[in-house]
């Protein structure tokens, strides 16, 4: 359920489960924590790009899985979801998430804690997480870091979708580029970034990621 490519010096790791249009559920989540930390050991590694198989990027968490746990086995859930969210920003090198169609929830969460976003014409980012009766505890403090507290509050609340051109906007991507030109552009921003010297890039990520970093 994880593809794993490598172009070039980028490994791309490609969600795909199009049939649960990319859900999150347990083993993917451990898939892609296991796949960032094997290519932040991999020497001829430089750069990584989160891309999603099928229409859209990802629905954000698997529902279905999550209606099947007790209190216990939410918790759990919830402790590896935020194992994943911190990985891009523990690994020593630059995360460029690639996103298209649907990015939701915590799909939405997993391409905000990458480095940097290139999204395709026609994406939409979308938290349904509080018209599902689902408290936002995963994606309210990264739209907070992302975007301060009002627009966070609207997007959370409303739960309306939020077109790439106005993330573009408000600088949640970096990047937007016909869907056909998607995966190059991110390689190539990833490429780029990877020309920083590997001890630098540790050192700017950490002040980044840090927590209480100014937006």
């Amino acid at each position: 359920m994880l593809l794993v490519e490598d172009h070039g010096r980028v490994r791309v790791l490609r969600l795909n489960r199009p049939e649960k249009r990319n859900a999150l559920n347990a083993a993917l989540v451990e898939a892609i924590i296991a796949g960032l930390r094997a290519a932040g050991e991999a020497e001829a590694v430089a750069a990584v790009v989160i891309a999603g198989a099928g229409p859209g990027f990802s629905a954000g968490a698997d529902l279905g899985e999550r209606a099947g746990l007790d209190a216990a086995g939410r918790e759990a859930r919830a402790a590896l979801n935020w194992v994943l969210m911190a990985a891009p920003g523990q690994l020593g090198k630059p995360v460029v998430a690639a996103v298209q169609g649907a990015v939701v929830g915590a799909g939405a969460s997993l391409a905000l804690s990458c480095d940097m976003v290139v999204a395709a014409e026609g994406a939409r980012f979308l938290y349904p997480e509080a018209r599902n009766g689902i408290y936002p505890s995963l994606v309210a403090p990264m739209l907070l870091r992302a975007l301060g507290p009002k627009d966070a509050f609207e997007l959370l609340t409303t739960g309306r979708p939020l077109p790439a051109e106005e993330a573009r906007a408000l600088r949640l991507v970096n990047r937007m580029v016909p869907e056909a030109a998607l995966l190059a552009e991110a390689c190539a921003l990833a490429e780029v970034a990877a020309t920083y010297p590997p001890e630098e890039m540790r050192r700017i990520k950490a002040m980044l990621n840090a927590e209480g970093a100014p937006r």
